[in-house]
């Protein structure tokens, strides 16, 4: 730890190799050997690993950046880490530089959507992170819809450009999955459901169930599937989302989800009764779907999970509560 002055300041001064060989020393010393290191790294207030980090993010040298990815994303992972990443004075250049590097569809896309999705599980952050519309120094401010640097758009651009069926596994697909999992996150306030029901995003995430082949009991946790239909299901709780999703075709769907009997019909059956679905859409008359929202209420409120489906905090109680009077009006 004491050699991290001198290693920024060779990322900051030093170019190619030398860069490079600095960066993947402050890389080593936040990996998963040396994870006591990460909160006081960031939040020691000794020094600033983000700035410099961030900076390694525009080189053209892949070795830099990449290695400025991962030790972004061990940073991100701490709580306490969150908010001064997603929040602090170097957020700017933190979320700044992750956009870019997405933008340009680099290799690295992946790990930066994955970044920002561990800094957006701070819910504090969610409303501020999609906020981020940079301009240049001197330039008015700009909403996020007007500006394709914004990281909204470049998410919508990401989802969009993406292939019907990506190939598994594939940087890609993996930019992709994990830019699901962020919206997922981001979708949670109403304030940012209102801006993404304003772009394509409902339109790609209900295409990705739609162009799926696997079936909803082969859907494991955190696949583009799940994460999809979690972004269908936080958006479709917002009246200023729900009719983006509605023309996307979105009832017809999930529907046939509510049969399954596991987290993944849960989540649909909580979507249909938002979107409005007829009671003829419900399996059983809707008798189950009640049963299954109920338990998920009372499960809540004793923080507990359910064996196999889903573990304590998944679930917000308004997201529950709202869906058990919606499915009973």
């Amino acid at each position: 730890m004491e050699d991290i002055p001198d290693l920024l300041e060779t990322m900051t001064t030093e170019k190619g190799e030398k860069s490079a060989a600095a960066t993947k020393r402050i890389y080593e010393l936040c990996d998963v050997g040396h994870k006591q290191n990460r909160v006081p790294m960031v939040c020691s207030g000794k020094y600033d690993v983000l700035t410099p980090l961030a900076q390694c993010l525009t080189q053209e040298s892949g070795d830099g950046r990449h290695l400025a990815c991962l030790a972004l994303n061990n940073l991100s992972i701490p709580t306490e880490n969150k908010r001064v990443m997603a929040l602090g004075p170097s957020s700017s250049a933190v979320i700044g530089g992750l956009c870019k590097v997405i933008a340009e569809d680099k290799q690295e896309s992946y790990l930066c959507c994955i970044c920002l999705m561990n800094l957006s599980f701070l819910e504090a952050s969610i409303t501020t992170m999609l906020q981020h519309s940079p301009v240049p120094d001197g330039s008015d401010p700009m909403p996020p819809l007007h500006n394709s640097e914004s990281l909204i758009r470049i998410l919508e651009k990401l989802l969009k450009n993406a292939p019907a069926v990506p190939k598994s596994g594939s940087g890609k697909s993996e930019g992709v999955r994990w830019a699901c999992g962020l919206i997922k996150n981001l979708a949670k306030s109403e304030e940012n459901a209102s801006l993404f029901g304003k772009t394509d995003i409902p339109k790609c995430v209900v295409g990705n169930i739609r162009n799926t082949t696997a079936p909803p009991s082969r859907w494991t946790s955190n696949s583009l599937e799940d994460f999809s239909l979690f972004v269908i299901l936080n958006l479709a709780q917002w009246p200023v989302s729900r009719q983006a999703l509605i023309d996307a075709g979105a009832i017809d769907e999930i529907k046939p989800i509510m049969a399954e009997g596991d987290l993944q019909g849960l989540k649909a059956t909580m979507a249909c009764a938002f979107l409005g679905a007829p009671w003829s859409d419900f399996p059983d008359g809707g008798s189950n779907a009640a049963k299954s929202i109920s338990e998920l209420m009372t499960n809540i409120i004793e923080k507990k999970g359910k064996d196999g489906q889903y573990a304590y905090g998944v679930f917000k109680l308004y997201t529950a509560t709202k869906a058990y009077r919606d499915l009973c009006c």
